[in-house]
């Protein structure tokens, strides 16, 4: 059987995260040299190169990939030991990592969080946050227990364990003109709207430009951003309007500082909420507890959303 130094597997596995020897330095609080000295002691021991430099950084050769997806199993089954003892003593210890899409931030943190931690006061979390593609990005490659993302692409490396529709709806601001219509939006007529749009690499993004394409427009993006605090705030400054599914803004809907118009755009009714994991990976007890627990409790994973009747200018 092949044993690995674990510092140096350690090593190895922080550069092919990070792409870079001087980012995985600096997350190992290591020096370049020293990250450098532990490759090239590791390509040694094993008698093969294992990464290349590439204009993005370093990727992992051949014997890289076979090597780094042996480590990701390895961590993954030594994860889910430790956690099978954890389960034994209570699940009184332990931390769960999760990947997790801007817009589903407040909901987990509203609605899933509190109670599970009420139920496993042991359990620690640590939360990152991204866009669609990095959110699968982090899942796939085991940096994440799990992660909530929109219509992630679908790929043979994830596997969605919950997924609910949520349609994409106009967010404006209760002073807008377009709010009190009541009309579902063509096409057209959200043309016409000045938009802050979120990137081509969230799965929002993605959705839009495809039914860009598919309607042979262009929608009227004034501001393309990456921060959802970008999206509300262009809405509640009555600039635009943005496109989001409802329970991204649960709370500034019930506050009433935004309403949301219906599309009547058959494309944009396809958005999905998912929870991913790896393909493959068995989650420890505590992650597969909260990941069970979210799809319960979270508006993303309801079939329909409720939000309370308030008047329009609530503060």
């Amino acid at each position: 059987m092949i044993e690995f130094d674990s510092k140096l597997a350690r090593t190895f596995l922080y550069v092919c995260q990070e792409r870079t020897l001087r980012a995985a330095a600096y997350s190992l609080d290591l020096e370049p040299s020293s990250v450098s000295r532990q490759i090239n002691t590791l390509e040694t021991q094993l008698g093969l190169p294992l990464l290349e430099r590439s204009r993005k950084g370093v990727v992992p050769t051949e014997a890289g990939r076979l090597l780094l997806d042996h480590l990701r199993r390895q961590r993954a089954d030594n994860e889910a030991l430790l956690s099978d003892f954890d389960a034994l003593r209570g699940m009184q210890r332990g931390e769960i990592v999760i990947a997790i899409g801007d817009g589903f931030i407040s909901d987990f943190m509203a609605n899933a969080l509190p109670s599970f931690r009420a139920a496993l006061p042991g359990i620690s979390f640590q939360l990152l946050s991204g866009s669609t593609e990095k959110v699968a990005k982090l899942v796939r490659e085991d940096v994440a227990h799990f992660g909530f993302a929109f219509n992630p692409d679908r790929e043979q490396a994830l596997r969605v364990i919950e997924r609910v529709r949520q349609p994409l709806e106009v967010l404006l601001s209760p002073q807008s003109k377009h709010a009190g219509s009541g009309v579902a939006m063509s096409m057209s007529q959200l043309t016409e709207i000045p938009l802050a749009l979120p990137r081509p690499d969230f799965g929002i993004g993605t959705l839009l430009r495809e039914t860009e394409a598919t309607y042979g427009v262009r929608l009227s993006g004034l501001v393309e951003t990456d921060s959802l605090a970008v999206l509300r705030n262009f809405v509640r400054e009555d600039i635009g309007a943005t496109i989001l599914p409802a329970f991204v803004v649960a709370r500034e809907l019930a506050d009433g500082h935004v309403v949301t118009v219906p599309l009547d755009i058959p494309e944009l009714q396809k958005g999905e909420a998912t929870i991913l994991v790896r393909t493959g990976r068995r989650l420890p007890e505590a992650a597969s507890r909260l990941a069970t627990h979210a799809a319960r409790a979270m508006l993303a994973f309801r079939r329909k959303i409720q939000v309370p009747n308030v008047a329009p200018n609530a503060t």
